[in-house]
């Protein structure tokens, strides 16, 4: 989907669980190399280079296993919008973010967003606070009908529940300075957990991944996971985004020669294992496990992420309808 911008940034869509990236920025050289014609000194710029202040040891090299290569190179680089001009170079923070809420959070909103900055802080390293006063990335919990005012943009999709709108610095290639967040808060909790989780993943310069079970993926249909806690695969790669061997504004040819698709054993795209079930003829909703059994617990508890085994099911589905006690399909 391609979204109208009054300015040039990077926009990540959220639409019934469907993000979109789009924007642009040039893409100055990430390294420079000593101008000393000496051997010594040019096979030391071999192995490595200055990246923004600092020494990159270009001769340390990542070992991953060819799934993890192929995730890492979708959720860093590739745009998850279609059509946008968006450069494919790595995105991330060089100082850590600090969130300023804004908007009708509801209490839960508030303690989902807290989690989930903690939880990305563990991930990658950065220190994700949240701020009464400021800060430089603003997260507004405001109707789906105010989005594109609040962004800044002409157009946004009309079903979209969560939007992310990234700022870099345009000397530095990749360097996210800042970002704006949205929520719908017009949408269900359950649902605002994960868009919470979801959009906060982008802030720190993740885009999509196509595993159904990742916290990151783009799909918009029943199979992709209800969970708002990052899986096996989400941690992996965000943590290999902020790893040090690495530098905003690196190219799939810097990361080719970084990454080495040679590690036997490694993370992989676990199954969806909870699915989101409403009661008919009413609005209560449970988070049933998701698998092939006949008949599958639930709970209607959605303030929590729920571990399996549930223990205490309050009510259980056989795929096409839901019952207080177990019964055969």
């Amino acid at each position: 989907m391609r979204l109208l911008t009054r300015q040039r940034a990077v926009l990540c869509l959220l639409a019934l669980g469907t993000a979109a990236c789009g924007g642009a920025r040039s893409h100055p050289a990430a390294s420079t190399r000593t101008q000393d014609h000496t051997a010594a000194n040019h096979a030391a710029a071999a192995k490595a280079t200055d990246v923004l202040g600092r020494r990159l040891d270009r001769s340390a090299t990542l070992e991953v296993t060819p799934y993890e290569r192929d995730a890492f190179l979708e959720l860093a680089l590739r745009p998850a919008a279609t059509g946008t001009t968006r450069p494919s170079v790595l995105q991330r923070w060089v100082r850590s973010p600090v969130l300023h809420v804004t908007g009708n959070p509801s209490a839960e909103d508030s303690v989902h967003l807290a989690e989930s900055a903690q939880r990305w802080s563990l991930i990658t390293g950065l220190n994700i606070t949240v701020s009464p006063v400021a800060g430089n990335v603003d997260i507004s919990f405001v109707p789906r009908a105010a989005f594109a005012r609040a962004l800044d943009v002409e157009n946004v999709d009309a079903t979209a529940v969560g939007l992310t709108r990234l700022r870099i610095d345009p000397r530095r290639a990749g360097v996210i300075t800042g970002a704006t967040v949205v929520v719908a808060d017009d949408d269900l909790q359950v649902s605002r957990n994960r868009t919470i989780a979801h959009e906060l993943g982008h802030a720190v310069g993740l885009q999509h991944s196509t595993c159904a079970s990742s916290l990151m993926d783009g799909s918009s249909d029943g199979d992709r996971s209800v969970r708002w806690s990052p899986n096996a695969l989400d941690l992996r790669v965000g943590s290999l985004l902020y790893d040090r061997r690495l530098a905003p504004g690196d190219t799939t040819r810097d990361l080719d020669e970084l990454l080495v698709p040679s590690a036997v054993a490694g993370v992989s795209c676990d199954p969806v294992d909870l699915e989101l079930v409403r009661a008919s003829g009413t609005d209560r909703h449970y988070l049933c496990v998701r698998g092939p059994q006949t008949v599958r617990p639930c709970t209607s508890n959605l303030s929590r992420e729920p571990t399996l085994p549930i223990t205490d099911p309050d009510a259980w589905t056989n795929g096409s309808s839901l019952s207080s006690r177990p019964q055969n399909a």
